[in-house]
């Protein structure tokens, strides 16, 4: 009886876990030369929370590239996990290309892979607000019209491509007769635990029927790990 009962609670468990949701937000903001940027993610119903939060972003030149300061914070024990330094070069660029390129020849239909988990994606908030000024009323007036163009057509790509659950709050405000630029963005998803791991077998048994799929994917998690070990 006691089996039974222990058995049936680890299985209420499971599902449980399965049927949650993994949430995400994203937040930038850029007013003058101060830039910000934060990912959260939570998992378990609040159990799992990891901050991931961006406060320098530099511009050191062609050679040097951006130089990153990021700060990895663990809110469920509310303190600071990890803290590092990192430049992110023209030849990381391309790195990041050639095994982006590798990642799409050694996977069957990783283009549809992509499209069917981004599918399962709920946007549960979706705020973008920029604030615009060139110092002249008419140029202003074109600037704006010309951003909101661009904010259109992402719009109309994200909505594509994932469940858009709440209403978007999307702004472009002139600032006439003033110099002034300044942008705030906040996205927030989420996604099912068990549609995580179903995306996962799926994309290891469409690697799987590519010759060397497996090992690609091997190696870019390992070079991952190791550039994530080595930023300091």
């Amino acid at each position: 009886m006691w089996v039974g009962l222990v058995l049936l609670v680890v299985i209420l468990a499971i599902i449980l876990v399965l049927v949650s949701f993994i949430r995400g937000e994203f937040y930038f903001s850029r007013v003058k030369d101060n830039d910000t940027l934060s990912v959260e993610m939570r998992a378990l119903f609040g159990l799992i929370r990891y901050r991931y939060v961006i406060p320098i972003i530099q511009f050191r030149g062609f050679t040097k590239g951006i130089l990153i300061k990021s700060e990895i914070v663990n809110k469920t024990y509310a303190k600071l996990k990890d803290e590092s330094k990192d430049h992110i070069t023209k030849d990381k660029v391309i790195q990041f290309y050639k095994e982006a390129k590798e990642a799409l020849v050694h996977t069957l239909n990783l283009y549809d892979w992509t499209k069917q988990t981004l599918a399962k994606v709920e946007c549960t908030e979706l705020k973008w607000i920029t604030r615009v000024g060139v110092g002249d009323a008419p140029e202003t007036a074109i600037t704006t019209g010309a951003i909101w163009g661009i904010k259109s057509s992402l719009l109309g790509f994200t909505m594509r491509y994932v469940q858009v659950k709440a209403t978007p709050r999307v702004d472009v405000i002139p600032q006439f007769n003033a110099k002034h630029f300044s942008t705030e963005v906040r996205i927030a998803g989420r996604i099912r635990v068990w549609y995580v791991l179903f995306a996962g077998v799926r994309l290891m048994v469409r690697a799987s029927k590519v010759k060397g799929g497996i090992r690609t994917w091997i190696q870019i998690a390992l070079k991952a790990r190791s550039r994530l070990k080595t930023a300091s």
